[in-house]
């Protein structure tokens, strides 16, 4: 017998989201290490520069080949699916409503509809004056970082009619793009002196994006992302920076890691760190115990120049130039973890209720996950097993909602009982 929602429930979630988006975001710390499980080579010429994970499928920004999609549905067994051709080189792209949006060189954005991941077609574009290396979205707007012409603020309301909305002058080379509410912040090179700077914008009006401050580090800056109050820049072979954002408007660098290689992009989520260190591989870092500063759990030499890292559940997937690496984390010392805290800040809220009816729906999967029992090899999402079953369920949820109304508590499975986290 399953479970359904009704309007209490929907209800219930609300509140609950609103009332736990408030509280600061802890996140998960455990040792672990990476495993390669698969390798997609790409064909002669190809070169894998950027990769975004949406459900089933990797999305491959492959320079001077346009874009690729890989079937990521068994993650050890990675296969082609379709490939779309864009006009320049495209570098970075992101993932959303049927559409992926690539910053493509020297003609700017394209948009393809993947609505047929067989036959993804390009159905609008907008040419920008300058290099476009980065981009993110929010809202309606795509914003791209554009090299020496900035940032630009583009309406992607009508993706088949991309449109200029605003244009920020970063009197600098600008090559990284993160939105945080009404914040963008950009990565900006300088040449004379050479130095790295994280910029913050304001765009609270998208039609006047304005410079609010900066700080400074490195030689150089490249991708950046956001975790919690904290930007991460990636520096190239100064690796990578830490800045303190918890007042957006004064980024403060508080932290710094060194790396072997040149470092070009990061993802940072959940207490998790992944460095794509070019010829140097990626690095895994704890970023929970202390997010100002990196601690490298493992590195891995993924034999080529890794360009882009992201984690999808428990499998990284690394843009590693000719190929596609794929790797999965494994967790070591036993299950750390805190039951029912599914979305990694380190308690547990209304906020995993929301994820688990997330997940169930096809959305994104808990960061961690632990073999259960111990040499079953049997790896799952531990910490949603609240009712004590050893499996992770839509029941779950139910015991959730009645936990939160003053029902029992969450209850482990015994075969795993957690270390904490």
């Amino acid at each position: 017998m399953g479970f359904r929602f009704n309007s209490f429930f929907h209800l219930f979630l609300l509140l609950f989201g609103l009332i736990f988006l408030m509280m600061p975001i802890g996140t998960l710390a455990q040792a672990a290490t990476l495993q390669h499980v698969a390798s997609y080579p790409l064909n002669e010429g190809e070169s894998a520069m950027g990769v975004t994970i949406d459900g089933t499928i990797a999305y491959l920004s492959c320079d001077f080949s346009g874009i690729k999609l890989i079937n990521i549905a068994d993650p050890t067994t990675p296969s082609f699916l379709g490939s779309c051709p864009t006009p320049s080189f495209a570098r970075n792209l992101v993932v959303r409503g049927g559409y992926a949006y690539v910053a493509d060189g020297d003609s700017g954005l394209q948009v393809v509809n993947i609505s047929n991941p067989a036959a993804p077609t390009i159905v609008g574009n907008y040419e920008t004056p300058g290099t476009a290396l980065s981009v993110a979205l929010s809202g309606d707007y795509a914003y791209l970082a554009d090299g020496y012409s900035g940032m630009l603020v583009i309406n992607i309301s009508n993706p088949a009619n991309p449109t200029l909305t605003g244009t920020y002058n970063g009197f600098s080379y600008l090559m990284g793009v993160a939105i945080v509410g009404n914040y963008a912040f950009v990565t900006a090179n300088f040449v004379e002196p050479d130095y790295g700077q994280l910029q913050a914008i304001d765009i609270s009006d998208p039609a006047n994006p304005s410079f609010v401050n900066g700080a400074n580090y490195g030689g150089g800056a490249y991708g950046v992302t956001i975790s919690g109050n904290y930007a991460y820049m990636a520096a190239f072979s100064y690796g990578l920076g830490v800045f303190n954002i918890s007042n957006p408007a004064v980024p403060t660098l508080v932290g710094s890691l060194d790396t072997p290689g040149s470092t070009k992009r990061i993802y940072a989520n959940a207490g998790i760190g992944l460095l794509a260190d070019g010829y140097s591989g990626i690095e895994l870092l704890d970023i929970a115990t202390n997010p100002a500063n990196p601690v490298p759990l493992d590195s891995v030499d993924t034999f080529g120049n890794s360009s882009e890292v992201v984690l999808s559940g428990e499998y990284v997937y690394v843009a590693n130039e000719y190929t596609l690496e794929i790797y999965r984390m494994i967790s070591s010392g036993g299950c750390h973890y805190i039951p029912g805290d599914v979305n990694g800040p380190n308690s547990f809220t209304g906020l995993d209720i929301t994820y688990m009816v997330r997940f169930f729906k096809g959305g994104p999967h808990p960061p961690y996950s632990c073999e259960c029992p111990a040499g079953s090899g049997n790896t799952w999402y531990v910490s949603g097993d609240i009712n004590g079953s050893c499996s992770f369920t839509g029941l779950d949820i139910t015991y959730g909602v009645r936990y939160f109304k003053g029902g029992p508590s969450p209850i482990p499975c015994p075969s795993c009982p957690p270390n904490g986290r």
